[in-house]
């Protein structure tokens, strides 16, 4: 590079000055101001995470915007998601060095003239963010959205939330020759825009300082950026791993630097080393795990943080097996015996009497015949590391003969099962149940009950001298009925109403229905019977199969004098089906006009004239936090009287 050409660079960048007859010279040139400071050679922490911070860090140097720039970043958002504020803005103005307010202004607020690209987590309604964290291009230090030179969008093109405890890339481009601005996150454009900065913002001056400047308010986060300093590699192995065969590994350099890179450092895990920006191809001895690293130093003198890349050199597995005599009708066992010192084996071959017949580590062989068997198996790595073959044999006994007699059920009552053994010449002497459920029994003739419907696959085996039988199984379908009654309820006295069952069944078919007692019922044997009471009562619903399997539920009903509504003083949207939505409840009344929720600022949160909805404690899909919320309703009852009331709710979570 020209001496020249490194001169306009360096300056460019802020970061070193030429002196005259003497070498470059790294130079501190950034300024802190309010709670900013620096915590390593290129990284600094802009606001801690507390109340009513801001800070904000320039270059002392004005650069000049009639030269083009690409300026890389690692920012630090913090790890408080919903209740972290506010963000950081990277700032071009030639106003100052010692700018910077807290708040949702993020110090950008009022900076005349000014360019501010702003990531901004915190969701203010007077600035009109939306609800995610958002980016945008704004200028002259007008936050609110409305006349944004581009956005605002969501920060990161893969989700809602960039306070997630992670360093991110941020990355800003300005070509004058073509006036475009564009910025990018984790490297994906986001924002882009083509506006001539130096005559419509900077007034024909084309010399401005950069910088950020980030705040906190009433909630807070950690906020931090670097200058880019990023070892990245590459190598010519496909997932950086492969079958050791003496064949050189070459290592390319993919860094990424906010400023020109001084130097290199290669360490290939085995002792040698380099300090090339490419290294020759590198020859490694045996397989292994090696850790190669990388660090640089950018011309500023900061030095990278170490990039460990691991490199795997797979070696050649062993395949290995025992395989253990069985009875027909059964898959004989095997043992995989296989090793392998550098990389997990992943393939295996097994060639059974000259077929290959599985690929799986643990095959289940069926319907081998009785007799003598060879067995292969040849195993392959993750590295492509292929093993020679193992070699092995196994015997398979012929197995008794058996059959069973079953019949279906009601769920939870017994059931009994037969055992049989046509003839006698396999002198079956071990009977082995299996119910489908869980269950076994080792009795020729056991009786089971099943706790759970459905359709049980029961299955049966006999052994002699340790030799089972093949498995005979058979389906046993076992009903399960549940009613369910109509939910306990308040109505009014001498007033009509209709009682309601529902009812799960795994058997489709008629069903039959009784109510006890019958006391104001019009039909005590339908299956949602009306009734008009004068005074409280318990009724008892049972619901019947046409198999004679049964369920039973009981609905208390309260019977209420007259009309009335009541709102719950609080509820718990938390998700666990108890209390998750504040929902009055309503008797007697015939007509909702609104039922309407406010937060504590008057926004209207919920609103509905549904007498069935009820909120569910969000506003456009995002969870209100806990606090207390006013809440206002007009509804009418069946006689015509009109309710108007009010009251507050509390959200507990």
């Amino acid at each position: 590079m020209k001496t020249g050409h490194l001169k306009h660079i360096l300056l460019t960048t802020g970061l070193y000055i030429l002196f005259s007859g003497l070498p470059l010279v790294a130079l501190c040139q950034y300024i802190s101001n309010g709670n900013a400071k620096q915590n390593t050679c290129n990284c600094y922490t802009l606001t801690q995470p507390a109340l009513t911070q801001s800070g904000s860090v320039w270059n002392s140097i004005k650069i000049n915007l009639n030269k083009p720039f690409d300026f890389k970043f690692n920012v630090y958002l913090g790890c408080a998601d919903a209740a972290g504020a506010d963000g950081m803005v990277f700032i071009l103005q030639p106003v100052s060095t010692s700018l910077g307010a807290s708040g949702g202004g993020m110090g950008f607020d009022g900076i005349v003239p000014s360019i501010g690209i702003s990531l901004d987590t915190w969701q203010n309604p007077e600035f009109n963010d939306p609800a995610y964290d958002h980016i945008s291009i704004q200028a002259n230090g007008m936050v609110k959205h409305g006349a944004d030179l581009a956005g605002p969008i969501r920060a990161s093109a893969t989700g809602d939330n960039i306070e997630d405890c992670a360093w991110h890339v941020f990355r800003i481009s300005w070509d004058p020759a073509t006036k475009w601005l564009r910025t990018y996150f984790d490297d994906v454009l986001r924002l882009e825009v083509q506006h001539d900065l130096i005559p419509n913002i900077f007034n024909n001056d084309p010399m401005v300082f950069w910088g950020f400047s980030a705040a906190t308010g009433g909630s807070y986060n950690l906020q931090q950026f670097c200058t880019a300093l990023n070892p990245q590699a590459q190598t010519n192995l496909a997932s950086d791993a492969t079958c050791f065969n003496n064949t050189p590994v070459t290592f390319g350099d993919q860094s990424v630097s906010f400023a020109p890179i001084q130097s290199w450092h290669w360490d290939f895990g085995d002792g040698s080393t380099s300090t090339l920006q490419n290294p020759p191809a590198h020859l490694y001895t045996k397989p292994g795990f090696y850790d190669v690293k990388l660090v640089i130093k950018g011309l500023d003198g900061c030095v990278s943080d170490t990039l460990k890349k691991p490199v795997a050199l797979g070696s050649r597995p062993v395949a290995a097996f025992k395989a253990f005599d069985t009875c027909f009708g059964k898959s004989p066992r095997l043992s995989d015996l296989s090793t392998n010192s550098v990389g997990t084996i992943n393939q295996w071959t097994w060639v059974l009497d000259g077929s290959i017949i599985s690929t799986d580590q643990q095959p289940v062989f069926t319907n081998i015949s009785e007799g003598q068997h060879q067995l292969k198996l040849v195993v392959k790595s993750i590295y492509n590391c292929t093993s020679d073959t193992a070699l092995g044999s196994f015997k398979i006994s012929p197995t008794p003969i058996v059959d069973l007699i079953t019949h279906n059920g009601c769920i939870n009552e017994p059931i009994s099962f037969t055992g049989l053994q046509p003839g006698n010449a396999t002198g079956t002497t071990q009977w082995n149940w299996n119910f489908g459920d869980g269950s076994t029994s080792d009795q020729q003739n056991p009786v089971h009950a099943f706790s759970s419907g459905g359709v049980m696959n029961v299955s049966l085996t006999a052994s002699k001298n340790g030799c089972p039988s093949a498995a005979l199984i058979k389906t046993v379908n076992i009903t399960f009925v549940h009613v369910t009654a109509t939910k306990d309820t308040i109505v009014l006295v001498n007033t009509p109403f209709r009682l309601g069952s529902s009812v799960v069944s795994n058997t489709p078919g008629l069903m039959s229905f009784s109510w006890l007692p019958a006391t104001g019922l019009d039909n005590a044997y339908a299956a949602a019977p009306t009734a008009i009471l004068q005074n409280d009562i318990t009724y008892v619903v049972t619901a019947s199969t046409m198999e004679g399997c049964v369920s039973r539920d009981t609905v208390n009903i309260k019977v209420f004098k007259g009309s009335a509504i009541y709102v719950p003083t609080g509820f718990s949207p938390n998700g666990d089906g108890v209390n998750d939505k504040l929902h009055p409840l309503y008797v007697g009344i015939k007509r909702l006009d609104f039922f309407r929720v406010y937060n504590r600022w008057g926004r209207v949160v919920f609103n509905t004239n549904n007498l069935a909805s009820g909120w569910d404690g969000t506003l456009n899909g995002i969870d209100q936090q806990t606090g207390t919320f006013i809440w206002a309703l007009r509804a009418e009852d069946i006689v015509g009287k009109i309710y108007e009331q009010r009251g507050t709710t509390t959200i507990v979570k």
